[in-house]
């Protein structure tokens, strides 16, 4: 109990704060309802709530607003994969790799959605573009590691695991 006197902590728990955050931004969309970026910041706290339905619905709306918005189809891409529904989470990460061919998380997303499907070779293609990308991306190649250690190729998977490893842990930039 000594922790509800840290005046470092606060007594809120996440759900509480992004819920304020969801109220708060349901107040804006009243007051403006074409605003596209509310609707996607409420479609971010809902996803972080695991209120999928919700989000995918925000996104879609967003979407709707401005269509050309790689990020909203990308996170409503990972709502549909919270849900445990590949394919339409596929449909989003390659609508938003078509709109940004340079959008690293997408190709990852859309790997692990392959990875899902058990679609391992076309899963390490994903991640290894989003390598190209960035080269930096410790999570993909971690991801990569994994889809290649499934398809039996261990030593690669090694390979992956450990330089995610010296690159998750090498100090900032």
């Amino acid at each position: 109990m000594n922790w509800k006197h840290d005046p470092n902590l606060s007594a809120m728990s996440d759900n509480d704060h992004l819920r304020q955050v969801a109220d708060s931004l349901t107040d804006a969309i009243h007051a403006a309802p074409d605003d596209a970026r509310a609707w996607f910041l409420r479609g971010n706290a809902y996803l972080d709530r695991g209120a999928f339905d919700f989000a995918i619905g925000d996104y879609s709306r967003a979407i709707e607003l401005v269509p050309d918005d790689a990020v909203a189809y990308n996170n409503r891409g990972i709502a549909h994969r919270s849900k445990g529904d590949a394919e339409l989470a596929i449909a989003d990460y390659a609508k938003a790799i078509a709109l940004n061919p340079d959008y690293r998380d997408a190709y990852n997303n859309l790997g692990m959605a392959l990875s899902d499907k058990g679609d391992y070779e076309g899963a390490i293609a994903q991640f290894t573009r989003a390598i190209e990308l960035d080269p930096d991306y410790w999570y993909a190649y971690n991801n990569r590691g994994m889809a290649l250690w499934a398809t039996g190729r261990r030593e690669d998977g090694i390979r992956d695991y450990e330089h995610a490893k010296r690159l998750a842990t090498a100090a900032p930039r």
